[in-house]
């Protein structure tokens, strides 16, 4: 068992006090925490405000161990995320690896959406496969496991890909077109909504 956590780090082009509402608002968390699904609410009330401690300044404990610490920086709030060890609860050991991807693709989203479309509502698709939606973009990020491209007719928006999943932020979309892009997507690969 390690005794170091993972360490993820973002800069952000906005300031601390927009980006710490981005963690503490409901409506804002929506904007950028994980994609559309029916208990996204939920996932966002237990994991940010009924398992959340504020610290000292701009600093959120998540889930009793995982902490957040948002500073200022001259490019806009450097925010890290420091992982608790393995071991710290054994009942997600076994998750460690894809919750640490989740929080690469969430704090990537969120970064995306101060710099792209603050304070804009986003439609998002999900896959759990990479998905070759035939769309190309400008580098977002890329991580050891992932990469987020900006493609300019999604809004523009953000697509994330890896091996075990693809998530599609879009803006401006109506219904219409969220399903014709849903339709790029695999027919046997069910989209949760």
């Amino acid at each position: 068992m390690s005794d170091e956590g993972v360490r993820i780090e973002i800069t952000v082009a906005a300031p601390v006090d927009e980006v710490w509402q981005s963690f503490r608002d409901k409506e804002k968390l929506r904007h950028w925490h994980g994609w559309d699904l029916p208990d996204l609410d939920a996932e966002i009330d237990n994991i940010y405000f009924e398992n959340a401690e504020e610290g000292d300044g701009a600093t959120l404990v998540v889930q009793g161990h995982d902490t957040f610490v948002l500073t200022p920086v001259p490019e806009g709030t450097r925010v890290v995320l420091t992982r608790a060890p393995v071991g710290t609860s054994p009942e997600w050991d076994a998750y460690y690896d894809e919750i640490t991807e989740g929080w690469i693709t969430f704090l990537h989203q969120l970064k995306f959406a101060h710099e792209y479309h603050p304070g804009e509502k986003r439609r998002t698709l999900f896959w759990p496969s990479e998905v070759d939606l035939g769309v190309s973009g400008k580098p977002f990020f890329e991580s050891a496991n992932q990469r987020g491209v900006v493609v300019e007719e999604f809004g523009p928006g953000l697509v994330v890909t890896s091996a075990q999943m693809t998530v599609v932020t879009t803006y401006g979309f109506s219904d219409d077109q969220l399903e014709a892009l849903r339709q790029r997507g695999p027919a046997d690969v069910a989209d949760p909504k």
